[in-house]
């Protein structure tokens, strides 16, 4: 049974829905084989589910005797035909003070007093028994040996580097499991010694770390679980996952930096993330990361771990569009701009990871500008202003919004003046650019500038200074977000519509400028419309005559929403993929959660 018919069956055996639920997870469900087909993966799909087993055989309950000890050996019996694998770790009592009924006298037993552990240390002998070596404790023969039916604390460590999609199934096999207490814990060192420390200091008693290493063109699941006690690894795994995996090329580069290098330094899971930026919004010399769900905006701080730092609850009814960071007015603390649409009917496609948003009733913008400010923290400097806000190449960009028309005002340079931030010089586009998924870009240096952008179907245009085409790409690099609908009064074209573009970032490399972009890859290619299994991000330079495609990332986890580029460092915020979704119906959960990617083009 591969591993996307165990997921069909749990899903099923647990949900209690209507025909129409269980139709879309069918539909799901058929993705994630033809995927699995798609990929040539084999039997080695059920690889999760077996990890789990091997760990929780260490783990058996059971009990047994000191039969004898020779020389620091210990000669043990155990009960029960458990198969004792060496490795395992049993608690030794031995028996105490005599304990009676209060009122008869009556003898009810015995105490049990704690001495110590002991290890099996080889297979069994030909009298029944088993030998093993003492861990601690002044061990007799005679003492009892146990490991009991509680639940057994596990300190669960993954590497940044890890497949977040098969952490997830992992993880949840695991926990789901019953055995175990499972802590998840970080640190930025996978040193046995320093994990151990770490989960002694939380009272955990088994060590666990998990990656999803290449070998090859393959990646494999590997387990490795020490005794936090002394450090002692007793068990690892590694088996394969998955084949077939497009590798970077060696010698590629992009900002000077190889593409080995190009694991993410940092993957953290967030509560939930549509829209980030970067900045030093506090002012403190160090950068925050900002994130909005689309209603509620958190500020993270990075040093080793992503730590929250202030909330900010949204209103009801808010939609935030977008979402950037400048020091427009120039106090030194750079303002949160957050586009803010409201007043309107949001339809939430938890397959496709998009937003449909209609205009038929009266919304509008209400968009606002948040300043930290060392008395009161972050507050909101200006609110209720009728802008879709973007920061593109340090410049504040403003577009009036009018309802049904959307995008259909002009677009200007925004600055601070007399106390406001207001339009200043106005941008010649060419037709249907907006302030939304376009940039500025001088390919070679040369003071030739040319505009690139997005359509709403996520294919790509190149105009010349002047607004003439140039190029448009063959492919279009996937579906946006969020987007809005109107009723119109064609009979051909019976809704209007509009979408949120997605970032269009020029960065200067050696040969001139770049252009960044996110490509959402369906999570099967022939089927699309089901939403996006991960994205791969490109570098785009046109030559003059021919658009070079180079690609910088492969195989980020999740559908991308929103991406941040400062220098070298790249931050993506994506949403859970298929996977996640089918998995979590099975509990009732209609969320995939998100995760933050951190990259670094600088090396390692």
């Amino acid at each position: 049974m591969t591993l996307s018919m165990i997921i069909f069956f749990k899903i099923m055996a647990k949900m209690k829905r209507s025909i129409a639920s269980i139709l879309v997870v069918l539909m799901s469900v058929l993705c994630v084989w033809s995927y699995a087909d798609a990929s040539g993966k084999d039997d080695h799909d059920n690889t999760i589910h077996k990890t789990r087993d091997k760990i929780l055989s260490y783990f058996q309950q059971s009990g047994g005797e000191v039969s004898g000890i020779s020389n620091d050996i210990v000669e043990i019996m155990i009960e029960n035909d458990v198969r004792v694998k060496k490795g395992m770790r049993y608690s030794v009592f031995r028996k105490g003070d005599p304990f009676y009924h209060p009122v008869t006298n009556e003898l009810l037993g015995h105490a049990e007093n704690f001495i110590g552990k002991i290890e099996v240390a080889g297979g069994i002998q030909s009298d029944g028994s088993h030998l093993a070596s003492i861990i601690s404790g002044d061990v007799e023969t005679g003492d009892k040996l146990r490991i009991s039916s509680s639940k057994i604390k596990l300190a669960f460590f993954q590497d940044r580097k890890s497949d977040w999609a098969i952490s997830e199934i992992f993880f949840d096999s695991l926990k789901n499991a019953g055995r175990f207490e499972v802590l998840e814990l970080y640190t930025s060192s996978y040193e046995p010694d320093t994990l151990s420390k770490i989960a002694r200091e939380n009272g955990a008693e088994v060590v666990l770390m998990f990656s999803t290493p290449m070998h090859g063109k393959k990646r494999f699941l590997n387990v490795r679980l020490y005794w936090a006690q002394d450090v002692e690894m007793f068990l690892e795994i590694e088996e394969i996952v998955s084949q077939n995996v497009v590798m970077f090329q060696p010698g590629e580069e992009l900002i000077s930096a190889p593409l080995a290098h190009m694991e993410p330094w940092g993957s953290y899971k967030i509560q939930d993330g549509r829209l980030v930026a970067i900045g030093d919004v506090d002012n403190n010399g160090a950068n925050e990361i900002v994130i909005s769900d689309g209603n509620n905006i958190r500020i993270y701080g990075l040093k080793e771990e992503l730590q929250e730092l202030w909330f900010i609850k949204g209103k009801a009814g808010e939609n935030h569009l977008s979402l950037d960071i400048i020091d427009l007015n120039s106090n030194g603390t750079p303002e949160i701009f957050v586009t803010v649409l409201t007043g309107v009917d949001v339809i939430s496609d938890k397959i496709n990871d998009s937003k449909s948003i209609s205009t038929q009733g009266s919304g509008r913008l209400s968009s606002y500008v948040i300043e930290y400010d060392t008395s009161g923290g972050y507050r909101k400097i200006k609110e209720g202003m009728p802008y879709f806000f973007r920061v593109s190449d340090n410049t504040l960009l403003l577009q009036k919004f009018v309802s049904g028309k959307i995008f259909s005002g002009p677009v200007y340079e925004g600055e601070w003046k007399d106390g406001n931030y207001q339009p200043a010089k106005l941008l010649k586009l060419p037709s249907g650019v907006n302030i939304y998924g376009f940039t500025f870009v001088d390919w070679q240096n040369t003071g030739k500038i040319q505009l690139i952008t997005y359509d709403d179907d996520g294919y790509l245009y190149l105009y010349d200074k002047n607004g003439e085409f140039l190029w448009k790409s063959k492919d279009s690099y996937g579906k946006f977000e969020l987007s809005f609908a109107k009723k119109t009064y064609s009979i051909v074209h019976t809704d209007a519509k509009w979408s949120v573009r997605g970032r269009l970032v020029a960065v200067r490399t050696a040969r001139g400028q770049e252009v960044f972009v996110v490509n959402k890859v369906p999570f099967v290619s022939r089927l699309p419309g089901l939403g996006a299994a991960g994205a791969e991000v490109y570098s785009l330079w046109w030559d003059g005559g021919m658009m070079d495609e180079k690609m910088v990332l492969d195989e980020v986890s999740g559908s991308v929403t929103d991406y941040w580029l400062e220098g070298g460092n790249l931050f993506l915020v994506a949403r859970g993929n298929m996977m996640s979704f089918v998995k979590n119906m099975a509990s009732g959960e209609l969320t995939k959660g998100s995760m933050l990617y951190y990259y670094n083009f600088g090396g390692k």
